[in-house]
């Protein structure tokens, strides 16, 4: 009887065994989150996302804000190593910034993973939108709105960011190509925030006044601040945007609106995406090298389908 006791114990230690053994292979991971800044609602809903998905799978998810300072975010980055995380995700301030911190991460064996903006050296995957993609699309856009000709003023986030590389690239070849006709006033750096996008807008005002036939911003966040300018100046300059933010989608629906149009670039979509190939990787599964979300232009003829009053972002 003792024996059979003991053979019994012995089995629900094998058993409690197995299970930790299982739940360390697929959870349990500590992961490092370096994030570019955290300053409008597309970036809160990613750190928001990160950590939910991170908690739905087990995980610890230790989330950096590098306040758009490259100096902190390769500060943020050591110390993520140096608390021994199993996986890094980086939204870095441009593709070049990191390039120590990234090999020094490599050189710990933490594999990386690049959202939303793409980042120089060896990561595993990169997740987020086509960002050449977005530029063209809204250069297709405002090139037909405009019927080829007329101004327009660019609203830029963080300078030399390859997100930015791609909305503005992307509208430069298509006006270089199909609407010569369309000029560039100027470009105003706004780094993705809604209050310097309407001050920017403010001193392009003053500057070009009714020169300008269309703004387009590198974000909705910055095209909102634009807006905002334009009403208080009493004007009649249509807007478009990049990212699909509520708040836009919601100007887009009221009538007459000068909110022209957006690209969808789900942060929440793309997050959880990102978090859950980290898991599949850590795990010894293979991931795809690069992850192209959704990429698509939403006017007042589509933009029900997109908007959700629920959502964060």
């Amino acid at each position: 009887m003792r024996k059979i006791c003991l053979v019994s114990w012995l089995a629900l230690v094998l058993v409690f065994v197995l299970s930790v053994a299982a739940f360390a292979a697929t959870n349990g991971y500590k992961l490092g989150w370096s994030q570019v800044v955290v300053n409008n609602p597309y970036y809160e809903a990613m750190r928001v996302t990160a950590e939910k998905t991170a908690k739905e799978l087990g995980c610890e998810m230790i989330f950096l804000d590098a306040q758009n300072d490259p100096a902190k975010q390769v500060a943020d980055i050591e110390n993520l190593i140096a608390q021994g995380i199993d996986g890094l995700f980086i939204n870095p301030i441009t593709p070049f910034a990191l390039t120590s911190a990234v090999k020094d991460a490599v050189d710990a064996g933490i594999p990386i993973i690049s959202v939303d903006r793409e980042l120089y050296g060896d990561y595993v995957s990169y997740v987020g939108i086509d960002q050449w993609k977005a530029g063209e699309l809204q250069g297709e856009f405002i090139g037909q709105y405009l019927n080829g000709q007329g101004n327009i003023v660019e609203i830029a986030g963080d300078p030399g960011d390859s997100a930015g590389m791609g909305r503005g690239g992307g509208l430069r070849k298509i006006f270089y190509e199909k609407y010569p006709g369309i000029k560039i006033l100027q470009t105003y750096v706004a780094h993705y925030n809604q209050l310097e996008g309407k001050q920017v807008m403010q001193d392009a005002i003053v500057t070009f006044g009714d020169e300008i036939d269309l703004v387009y911003a590198h974000n909705d966040a910055m095209a909102l601040g634009a807006l905002a300018a334009i009403q208080e100046a009493g004007l009649h300059i249509p807007v478009a945007g990049v990212d699909g933010q509520k708040q836009a989608y919601e100007e887009i629906m009221k009538p007459g609106s000068l909110y022209l149009s957006t690209v969808v670039n789900n942060s929440a979509e793309i997050t959880e995406v990102a978090v859950n190939l980290m898991v599949k990787y850590l795990n010894g599964e293979e991931i795809p090298k690069k992850v192209v979300t959704g990429t698509v232009l939403v006017t007042k003829d589509n933009v029900e389908e997109y908007y959700n009053p629920d959502s964060i972002f």
